[in-house]
């Protein structure tokens, strides 16, 4: 019984709604721009990304590298000659930099990874859900097409003797009549039920 009235209903349903031919192109614009919205965010988040980047490597070329150098100068005993060691100090202290470099921005590429895992997984949820809702609008648009060049077709060939307007009101006002005589059925089953 509950499947004759979810029939029902969603027969009334659809005979009621009108979708215009429009909404076809509109849905295809949407679905479009989010696409460029999808590509924009994208974008910004390695914009975003690449700037965080170049801070870390001013932060590295001006504060960290000085810093680091400016210990190392101290932990260095003053009679050392610096112009025949300083290539033994620089193999020293460019790995600990480009450690550090390299530590920094390997955090920066896996929150990147992480940001651009989730937006594409938004998206192709979202890009999923369109798709449906764009075959059921295009499905929608097909019925009542094909339900116009019907009752054109029946129009003609009756030579309008017959009314199918009038026709099509009957059969919906009988389907009203039915739908709430099975209401009050089933009020009248729920109050015996009851007792």
């Amino acid at each position: 019984m509950k499947y004759f009235y979810v029939s029902v209903f969603s027969f009334l349903l659809l005979s009621c709604a009108s979708i215009p031919s429009s909404t076809v192109t509109l849905t295809k614009e949407v679905i479009k721009e989010a696409d460029n919205m999808h590509q924009l965010n994208v974008s910004l988040v390695n914009k975003l990304f690449d700037e965080r980047k170049e801070k870390i490597n001013l932060f590295i070329e001006n504060k960290y590298t000085p810093t680091l150098l400016k210990k190392f100068e101290d932990l260095l005993p003053d009679s050392l000659d610096y112009k025949k060691e300083l290539p033994n100090i620089l193999n020293s202290i460019v790995p600990v930099i480009n450690h550090k470099k390299d530590s920094l921005q390997s955090v920066l590429d896996s929150q990147r990874q992480d940001i651009l895992n989730q937006l594409n997984s938004n998206y192709s949820d979202y890009s999923k859900a369109t798709t449906s809702l764009q075959n059921l609008i295009n499905s929608a648009v097909k019925i009542k097409t094909t339900e116009s060049d019907a009752l054109s077709a029946i129009d003609q060939l009756t030579e309008d003797k017959i009314n199918i307007k009038k026709v099509e009101n009957t059969i919906n006002q009988s389907i009203d009549k039915t739908g709430n005589t099975l209401n009050k059925l089933i009020t009248i089953e729920k109050v015996i039920t009851e007792k």
